[in-house]
């Protein structure tokens, strides 16, 4: 019978998890699928798992990291919606399903806040507010 020598942490798994999805990803593009709910899937995971690496360093700067990849997101969200909008304005048909563009803005989104957790984190934020 096998044992289980070690207990995996909740930081092992989420690394698992985003190798897989990872993977997945690979796979259907190189099937020549458009991965949509794998792209998505995969970046809610990866924010996950550098959400819980942020706030593992203590609660005011997982917050203070949390704030600065907000900011960063919302900024980017921001500059893409409006390369959109004046895109929008060449395109009249669009090719691609409502739901597709729901899972590629849910993956961008996530995506960023992920990069954004994993960025920061280095910088040392400051956990004081200026008033």
């Amino acid at each position: 019978m096998l044992r289980v020598r070690e207990k995996f942490s909740n930081q092992d798994v989420l690394k698992l998890g985003t190798g897989v999805m990872l993977g997945m990803v690979v796979v259907e593009l190189l099937l020549g699928d458009v991965p949509q709910s794998t792209l998505m899937s995969f970046a809610i995971v990866f924010y996950y798992w550098r959400h819980d690496v942020a706030y593992s360093q203590g609660d005011a700067t997982g917050k203070a990291i949390g704030e600065q990849a907000s900011t960063f997101t919302l900024r980017v969200v921001i500059v893409a919606l409006m390369i959109g909008f004046f895109i929008s304005f060449r395109v009249e048909t669009i090719d691609y399903s409502l739901r597709a563009l729901m899972h590629y803005g849910l993956a961008l989104v996530f995506g960023l806040k992920g990069f954004g957790l994993w960025f920061f984190q280095d910088l040392e934020p400051s956990v004081e507010r200026h008033v």
